[in-house]
This record gives structure tokens, C-alpha cells and sequence, in this order.
């Protein structure tokens, strides 16, 4: 099930959910076949978006995960000449690319959660702020976030690295160790993205508190204030274990990505200091997870299918691999490389 943009809607899709006008009459009902004129008719009732079904294959190309995070991407990047040259951005067209995908991580989360999961590399700040993104909304999804907080996280998150756009290309993208002098400019980004977005009429208040404070850790430890505890917004607590998580997992010049479980292992020891533990430990057990009933394939090839989450150890989970039971959490030579497949009640 998807939510559409009446634009996007076409003939011979499917309704999921029925249509009511303004004076709760009911137009069409659950699992009528549109056709061109009721999708006409609903246009001009002043209907925005409905939701359809359709599991077929392109369908999913056209309209799945992949195609509203490439939008994302694209939005983001249409911003970047103005947010480079420091002047304002369409506020409005990333607020709708932040509502789009938080209707769609309700509905379900998890193409997107292991689409994060399985990409392997980053291609620039724009990829990395929408990953960033999309597993914030899914921590606070688990947390009972409501809708239009939730809206508020996406949104901020999704610029919350704009500053790094002003840091030199070969600092960013240095092989090696970088300089302490090198390191003192990566480190004023946050303070540029908030420059750079309360500058902005109009903008989602959040944005540029999640900006300033994504790399600023409970302990006093962060930067760019060393703030502590509750002095960093809780949005920003969120974010700065999403942008941990989303780097580790992806290969970077320096480094080769991480396995899930090792970036899960580096995330929980952090979660007595710098990190929230409580959101930490919220962010293992429903993004960093393999959900029950999962088919996952392990090191050493075999695949077998999770029959119970380790609450101590959520990136090992305990799976049936041709009926013997294998508790990951005691096998420490063998992970979980990727799920293969899924299976919904």
C-alpha cells in the first residue's frame, strides 16, 4: 500500500482505502479499479493524495522506496546552489519530501530500513542526510512519535548536514588521517548549517537546532559547544545516532564498511557516555534488528531463518538454519551478512 500524489495516481491502479469528500460522503470505495475519469473527478473534489495497492514489480520501481529517496536526493540537491551561495531554498518542496516519506515509513518501514541497510557506499552529503533521515523517523516511529513531530524530525534531518556542503571537497574526501588543522574546519559545519538555516523565513524551527547539535554527545564530549544531557534536543539525540550508524555501515576512503553487527557493537558502547542509552537501545532492537521471520544469510554462506531477537545482543539474533537452532549471540565467529527475504503475517 502507498500514498500517491493525485498526479502521480494512474489508470488502472487499485484503491487501498476509500475516498470521502470534505462532507465525509463517501466518492469511491476500498479496491475500486480507477480509471482516468474518477481519477479526474477526484482531482477536482480536491483530493491531494490516495492510496493505492499494487505488487507488482514495476509498480515498486516507479513508486517504491527507491524512487522516493531518489527523489529526496534530487530535491536536495536543486538546493544546493542556493544553500552554497547562502541565500534561502524552497522550504516548502523538502517539507513535502518529508511528509512523503514519513506517510510511507507508517505504513511500513522495513524496504526502507534495509535499503539503508544493504547500500554500500555513500555518494555524497546529500545520500548520507537522507539515510540519516529515514532511520531517525524510524526510531521515532518505534518510540510512538506522533505524525507531525515525526514530520519535524524528518524534516530537520534531512538538511541537518548542509554545513559540510561549504567544507572543502579534499578535506571531505582525504584518504588519510586528516590534520588538525583539517579537522578544526570539518568541525565548524554545524555551526555553518545553523547559520545558514535560522537565516531562512519560514523554516521548521528544529532545523537549525538539529544542525548545530548533531555531533554534540551527552558527556560534554561533542562539538561544536560540548553541551551535555539535556541540553541537546531530543531530535538531535536521535540524529546523532542515526548519522554514527549510517557511517559505519558504509565504505568510506579510509575504511571498508562495517558489518551491521560491528556498527551495532560500536553504537551500544557508546551509550553509556556520548550517546543516549535509552534511544540507543531503541534504535538496535528496531533498525539495527533482524526481524522475526527473516530469512538471513550468514559468513559462513548457510541461510537460515530468525526464530527469536537476543534483547542483549540485537544484531545477533538466534535463527533455524535446516532445522538446528544456532544462537549467534554464542557463536562469535558467525553474523548475519544481509536478509534475503521477508515474511509478513
Amino acid at each position: 500500500m502507498f500514498s500517491l500524489r493525485i498526479d502521480d495516481v494512474k489508470s488502472g491502479m487499485t484503491l487501498a482505502q476509500p475516498v470521502f469528500n470534505m462532507n465525509g460522503t463517501k466518492l469511491l470505495s476500498e479496491d475500486a479499479v480507477l480509471t482516468e475519469k474518477m481519477i479526474q473527478r477526484l482531482r477536482n473534489a480536491g483530493a491531494k493524495r490516495l492510496w493505492v495497492t499494487d505488487d507488482s514489480f514495476s509498480f515498486l520501481q516507479e513508486f517504491g522506496p527507491q524512487k522516493i529517496v531518489g527523489e529526496a536526493v534530487k530535491e536536495l540537491d536543486k538546493a544546493k546552489a542556493q544553500i552554497v551561495a547562502g541565500k534561502a531554498f524552497d522550504v516548502q518542496v523538502i517539507n513535502e519530501v518529508a511528509h512523503e516519506l514519513v506517510e510511507q515509513i507508517i505504513i511500513n518501514e522495513m524496504p526502507f530500513s534495509e535499503m539503508v541497510r544493504m547500500k554500500s557506499t555513500e555518494t555524497g552529503v546529500f545520500e548520507h542526510m537522507v539515510d540519516v533521515s529515514l532511520l531517525s523517523v524510524i526510531t521515532a516511529k518505534s518510540m510512538g512519535m506522533d505524525r507531525l513531530d515525526m514530520r519535524f524530525l524528518c524534516f530537520a534531518s534531512l538538511i541537518h548536514d548542509v554545513g559540510k556542503l561549504l567544507v572543502p571537497g579534499e578535506i571531505l574526501g582525504k584518504p588519510d588521517k586528516l590534520s588538525d588543522s583539517e579537522m578544526r574546519v570539518v568541525k565548524k559545519h554545524p555551526q555553518i548549517g545553523y547559520d545558514i538555516l535560522s537565516g531562512i523565513d519560514g523554516i521548521n524551527k528544529h532545523a537549525p537546532v538539529v544542525a548545530l547539535q548533531h555531533h554534540e554527545r551527552l558527556d560534554g564530549s561533542g562539538y561544536p559547544d560540548s553541551i551535555k544531557g539535556t541540553q541537546i534536543h531530543l531530535y538531535s539525540r536521535i540524529v546523532a545516532i542515526a548519522d554514527i550508524y549510517t557511517a559505519l555501515i558504509r565504505e568510506k576512503v579510509y575504511r571498508p564498511r562495517l558489518p551491521v553487527y560491528e556498527a551495532g557493537g560500536i553504537l551500544w558502547s557508546q551509550a553509556d557516555g556520548g550517546l543516549d542509552r535509552s534511544l540507543t537501545s531503541n534504535f538496535l532492537r528496531n533498525v539495527v534488528a533482524f526481524p522475526l521471520r527473516s530469512m538471513v544469510k550468514l559468513n559462513n554462506g548457510l541461510v537460515g531463518k530468525v526464530v527469536y531477537q537476543n534483547s542483549d545482543f540485537p544484531t545477533r539474533p538466534i535463527v533455524s538454519v535446516d532445522g538446528e537452532i544456532i544462537d549467534l549471540a554464542e557463536t562469535p565467529t558467525v553474523f548475519v551478512t544481509e536478509v534475503v527475504a521477508y515474511e509478513y503475517d
